[in-house]
């Protein structure tokens, strides 16, 4: 009998855990560490040069953009637009863009795991043991085999066959395999298991990936989560698999002083995203067995010229992305051509020669202080009468002593708008409707 009391006691009392911990459904607030921040593990504290801080920012921004088209076109494909003399080969997925960190728990005892933040991401993965090829990292890696809430998927679990990518290893089990744009590739067991985000736990199966044979340097930050690229796999579809929910992001910059870093940026999900704001449609755009979702944009003023943006400049439906893994912000490149060019005449000053194994495409002489009066504003506006009025910190930066550039790009892909692009502004996706997805922009309010 006694017996028989402590088991129902351990019964109730797994009940009440499970009614009383919040769930993903309800709310979550979680603290998001900028990279370049000194909290981050991947902050390099050594003394590079200006120019070395903003060519990394450079290459890293480039090595997502290719590495999201290549994950668009289901194949691997380095896009025409080159990055001139840096080497991608070098870029293993924790430069493969990634601005923005979190810190969550797996498994049963915890390990602490510290991943990247992607937005548009359709994956989450994190290395664990076995990995005899990982690179050096803090803390122990989680390891499937020692926690007692762990599961394998079978060969033939919808959640394997899902997976756009994925082989069948021992006993069946399923395997996952992950490429970037240079081939660097990550594989390991399609797992479940228990994961806890600030207090939250999510409780059932929240399938991820187990990689034990990277033949990258994923560094300190072991793990990737994406957010919404596939409704089985990203965090905002775990919910409920029918029904996504809302979410809403702050990347805050103090540009008054921007050596600081960012250290208090958030992501709100559920009942504590933050819909403010005027709203714009959003389309929901199959990219395979993948998504992402697209505004449309409207109009861009760039000083005291409104630019004539056509379907052919811009791209039509389907053609705009935000993302969090990505500072610069990119465009079809006859559409950057036209911001550019615009940009150099509404300045009234003389363009800097392009020099040679230099990644930026549009720079001007002079420190940002003394260029600020001249460089011009630009204001984007989407759908349902939406603006985005950016500052000149957002849109142009001192990339080296006395040499100011602006923050944009070229691609042969979908147009994307970075994290510069949506500092200090809260941006918030109302997922719910499978008719009716709207973005919300508010770009007075970031609290």
């Amino acid at each position: 009998m006694a017996f028989a009391s402590t088991k129902s006691a351990s019964f109730l009392l797994l009940l009440f855990l499970l009614v009383a911990l919040p769930s993903l459904s309800h709310q979550q607030h979680i603290r998001l560490i900028d990279r370049d921040s000194p909290e981050s593990p991947l902050f390099e504290s050594s003394a590079a040069t200006l120019a070395d801080k903003w060519r990394r920012i450079h290459r890293r921004s480039v090595a997502y953009r290719d590495h999201f088209q290549a994950v668009m076109e289901g194949h691997r494909k380095l896009l025409s637009t080159p990055l001139a003399a840096e080497n991608l080969q070098e870029a293993g997925f924790d430069q493969v863009g990634g601005e923005y960190l979190m810190e969550f728990t797996i498994g049963t005892p915890p390990v602490k795991v510290t991943g990247m933040l992607d937005v548009a991401g359709d994956f989450i993965w994190t290395q664990c043991e076995p990995c005899p090829n990982c690179s050096p990292h803090l803390g122990p890696l989680y390891d499937p085999s020692k926690s007692s809430t762990s599961t394998t998927f079978s060969c033939s679990s919808s959640e394997c066959l899902t997976v756009p990518h994925h082989v069948c290893g021992g006993n069946e089990t399923c395997r996952y395999v992950r490429e970037n744009e240079s081939g660097v590739e990550t594989n390991g067991l399609l797992i479940s298991d228990v994961l806890a985000i600030d207090g939250v736990t999510y409780f059932g199966k929240v399938p991820f990936g187990c990689g034990n044979d990277n033949s990258f340097s994923t560094r300190l930050a072991p793990a990737r989560v994406g957010l919404t690229g596939n409704e089985y796999f990203s965090l905002a579809f775990r919910s409920n698999n029918s029904t996504p929910f809302t979410f809403s992001h702050c990347f805050r910059k103090d540009f008054d002083n921007p050596s600081a870093g960012n250290t208090s940026s958030e992501l709100h999900l559920g009942k504590e995203a933050r819909l403010n704001g005027r709203s714009s449609p959003l389309a929901m755009c199959p990219t395979g067995r993948n998504r992402f979702f697209s505004p449309t944009l409207l109009g861009m003023g760039v000083g005291t010229r409104a630019l004539n943006l056509t379907r052919e400049l811009v791209g039509g439906n389907c053609s705009i992305l935000f993302t969090s893994s990505t500072p610069l912000t990119f465009l079809k490149k006859p559409f950057f051509d036209l911001v550019a060019s615009t940009v150099t005449e509404q300045a009234h000053l003389p363009e800097l020669p392009r020099r040679a194994n230099d990644p930026w495409d549009l720079c001007f002489n002079g420190t940002f202080q003394d260029l600020v009066g001249y460089l011009p504003k630009i204001l984007v506006s989407f759908d349902g009468e939406v603006a985005l009025p950016l500052l000149k910190e957002q849109i142009y930066a001192e990339v080296d002593h006395g040499r100011t550039c602006l923050l944009m790009a070229p691609t042969d892909g979908v147009n994307m708008i970075g994290t510069y692009f949506q500092m200090n502004r809260n941006i918030g996706y109302d997922l719910r409707s499978k008719s009716d997805y709207l973005l919300y922009l508010d770009p007075d309010h970031c609290g």
